[in-house]
């Protein structure tokens, strides 16, 4: 017996031992090395500009920041940073700054006032306003500086008659600002609306997981919308709220890239490798489309016009 308990004893020791020698999440941040598919992998096999983030050997894609984004579509410094609004921070005054903290702590970490980066450049001869949401600053969640991001981005396509690209993650809109960031579902909606109006191409790409808000508002509207990857989530209650409230068994593919197809949510799934060639070839034919409808308004208002001269002549 005794000798029983002194193997627990020693077997506990052991535990003990490796949780304390475990690595902390600096340690792990510092490595070179990553747990990826079958084990252990170097850094540099998957984060380099070649493989895009995406592990070769199991094809997992990890998340990119607006930046790198923007680099991988464009190429490195051919595209510009647009400016945003900034809003008031925290107009709800949460007790302890809690609100404030988390809001340095995100521009700290990210080096930009909101979670949405907007820019504009020139991919295969097409000037392309862009914007990505960066789900690192506080899960991606739309408040009104994100809100007002958004549609910034959707009139300064408007300005410059450049087609509008979305790449769409994150929570949805923002607890820390509620009604608040509630109505810039409105506002955007809106801006993408007259964007539209204008006979200017939108298409949405939904990376990571994207839910709440951003899915139910502009994100939900686009002319084209495509996935990046099969292993992206959308939808607008996460999976296992959705479980919770419901106490039903969900599908397998609930909410996956697949179902999304099927069900005529998406257009279409693509790798990372592929996605940006596969938005050139559809903004290629949008544009044209784009240019064709502008022609026959064009007609269409001269004619108008010439009809109306003619009945004001007849009339006098």
């Amino acid at each position: 017996m005794n000798n029983w308990i002194s193997r627990v004893i020693k077997f506990g020791e052991k535990i003990k031992k490796v949780i304390r020698e475990r690595p902390s999440k600096e340690e792990i941040l510092e490595s070179s090395w990553i747990s990826c598919c079958s084990g252990p992998i170097q850094k540099k096999e998957i984060f380099n500009d070649e493989t895009q983030h995406v592990c070769p050997k199991c094809n997992k894609h990890y998340p990119l920041t607006p930046k790198q984004r923007f680099d991988f579509f464009f190429g490195k410094d051919n595209y510009t940073i647009v400016e945003t609004p900034e809003s008031y921070d925290d107009p709800l005054n949460w007790p302890d700054n809690v609100y404030k903290k988390k809001l340095s702590a995100a521009r700290k970490l990210t080096g930009q006032h909101c979670c949405v980066l907007v820019a504009q450049g020139i991919k295969d001869g097409i000037n392309i306003t862009t914007f990505a949401i960066d789900s690192r600053f506080i899960g991606g969640s739309i408040n009104v500086s994100a809100g007002e991001a958004i549609v910034k981005a959707c009139q300064v396509a408007i300005d410059s008659n450049n087609p509008l690209l979305a790449w769409s993650e994150g929570g949805g809109q923002s607890m820390y600002e509620s009604n608040l960031s509630l109505h810039m579902m409105t506002k955007t909606v809106l801006a993408v609306n007259t964007l539209k109006s204008n006979n200017l191409p939108f298409i949405n790409c939904y990376v990571n997981k994207c839910y709440g808000g951003i899915s139910a508002s502009f994100a939900g509207i686009s002319d084209i919308a495509f996935v990046e990857s099969k292993s992206t989530l959308v939808g607008f209650a996460g999976q296992h709220i959705v479980k919770n409230q419901t106490n039903e068994v969900l599908p397998e593919n609930f909410q996956t890239a697949s179902s999304l197809l099927q069900t005529g949510f998406v257009d279409a799934i693509y790798d990372r490798k592929e996605i940006n060639d596969k938005i050139i070839s559809i903004l290629k034919i949008l544009l044209h489309r784009h240019a064709a409808s502008s022609e026959v308004n064009n007609e269409l208002t001269d004619e108008t016009s010439e009809n109306y001269k003619s009945a004001r002549k007849q009339a006098s």
